[in-house]
């Protein structure tokens, strides 16, 4: 019990960080216009490697810490990012065997899957397909290449602290 609050302490320090880092201007480059998103990285390396209700609590939690820190009420990203960090929870929980390969193609989908979504949602209403070439392609890019190092972390924390 002790080493799981330790695990979970450890977390909510990375989410801490992570909002910090998303949050402060200046701080990551834009790469072709676009910034990750590094809360919805984080909630899918946590759902990739924790059971079903840490993975639930955390992604909640950053959902709508990333909907707060976007400037908008807590929403899309709070429900969406809790629904696929349940499905990749599950994927890799009862359907594929936890390899690091198949955890890191599920949040490949993820990522394409919740940025996806937010752009039909917001963006294209607006008339920005544009936007899509422009700025949310490389965000898409982005926020999974920070997927795959915060898996392995998240790999390392929870195998080690269990």
């Amino acid at each position: 019990m002790k080493l799981k609050i330790i695990r979970y302490a450890a977390y909510s320090l990375e989410i801490i960080l992570l909002l910090v880092l998303q949050g402060t201007p200046g701080l990551i480059p834009e790469v072709f216009g676009g910034k990750p998103v590094l809360l919805v990285s984080f909630a899918l390396s946590i759902a990739a490697v924790e059971e079903v209700v840490p993975s639930l609590v955390f992604a909640a939690v950053c959902g709508a810490l990333a909907d707060i820190s976007a400037g908008g009420t807590i929403g899309f990203f709070a429900v969406s990012l809790t629904l696929l960090c349940y499905a990749l929870c599950c994927l890799t929980r009862y359907y594929f065997s936890g390899g690091a390969a198949i955890a890191v193609v599920l949040c490949l989908a993820a990522t394409v899957l919740i940025l996806g979504a937010r752009f039909l949602l917001f963006a294209l209403p607006q008339g920005g397909a544009e936007l899509f070439v422009s700025h949310y392609i490389s965000r898409m890019i982005y926020t999974f290449a920070a997927t795959v190092p915060l898996y392995f972390l998240n790999r390392f924390l929870s195998d080690a602290l269990k």
